[in-house]
C-alpha cells in the first residue's frame, strides 16, 4: 500500500493535481524506510518510475499540443503562459543545462519540462537527461529524508536549507549566464568596431 500511494502522490505531484511539492513526497518516502515502511530499493524505484512518468507526461503534452493547451482554465492555473514564455528564453543554446536544473527547482519543474516540449528537444534527449538528473536527485533527497526523520522540527528545518540551497545555486546560475551573455555581447561590439574603416 505504502508504494502505491508513492507512485500515486509522486504522479499526482508531478502534473499539479494536489498542491504539494514533490519534494514532500519523497523526502517522506525516506522518512518511511527509516520507519520500516518499505525497502530501500523499491522505494527508490517506484519513485523514479513515478517521477520519469509525470516529467514524460508534461513534456509529451506541450510537444503534441503546443501552447494551444494553455487555453484550458485548469492547465493554465499550473502551468502560467507568462512564465512559459520567459523560460524559453533560457532554452535558447542551453536546452540540455535547464532541464537538467529544472529536476533540482521545485515549483519551476513542469513550467521547464512544458517548455522543454515547445524548444525542440528531442523526446529520447528529454528523458536520457531527466533520468540522469533523476538518479541524482533521488539519493539525495531519500537520504535527507532518512536522517532527518528522527525529528520533525529537523525534517522541517532540512527542506528549508535544501531550498535556500537551491535557490542560491539557481541565482548564481543565472547571474553566470548574464555575465556571459554580456561578455560575449561587448566582445562582439568591440570587434565590429575594430572591424569599421577609418
Amino acid at each position: 500500500m505504502f508504494y502505491v500511494f508513492l507512485i500515486l502522490a509522486l504522479f499526482g505531484t508531478g502534473i499539479g493535481l494536489f498542491p504539494v511539492p514533490e519534494d514532500i513526497i519523497v523526502l517522506s518516502a525516506g522518512a518511511g524506510i527509516q520507519q520500516g515502511l518499505g525497502n530501500m530499493f523499491v522505494v527508490a524505484g517506484v519513485i523514479y518510475l513515478g517521477l520519469l512518468a509525470s516529467d514524460f507526461l508534461i513534456f509529451w503534452v506541450s510537444k503534441e499540443f503546443g501552447m494551444k493547451i494553455l487555453n484550458f482554465k485548469f492547465v493554465a492555473f499550473f502551468i502560467p503562459r507568462k512564465k512559459v514564455e520567459r523560460m524559453l528564453k533560457f532554452f535558447d543554446g542551453h536546452k540540455k543545462k535547464v532541464v537538467f536544473m529544472g529536476r533540482f527547482v521545485s515549483g519551476l519543474r513542469p513550467i521547464v519540462f512544458f517548455a522543454a516540449g515547445l524548444s525542440g528537444i528531442k523526446s529520447s534527449t528529454f528523458i536520457a537527461i531527466d533520468a540522469l538528473a533523476a538518479l541524482v536527485y533521488i539519493p539525495l533527497m531519500l537520504f535527507f529524508g532518512y536522517r532527518l526523520s528522527y525529528d520533525i522540527s529537523g525534517l522541517i528545518g532540512g527542506i528549508l536549507k535544501i531550498y535556500h540551497a537551491i535557490e542560491i545555486l539557481l541565482i548564481l546560475s543565472v547571474v553566470f549566464w548574464i555575465v556571459l551573455r554580456l561578455t560575449k555581447k561587448f566582445s562582439n561590439n568591440g570587434n565590429k568596431s575594430g572591424n569599421c574603416p577609418k
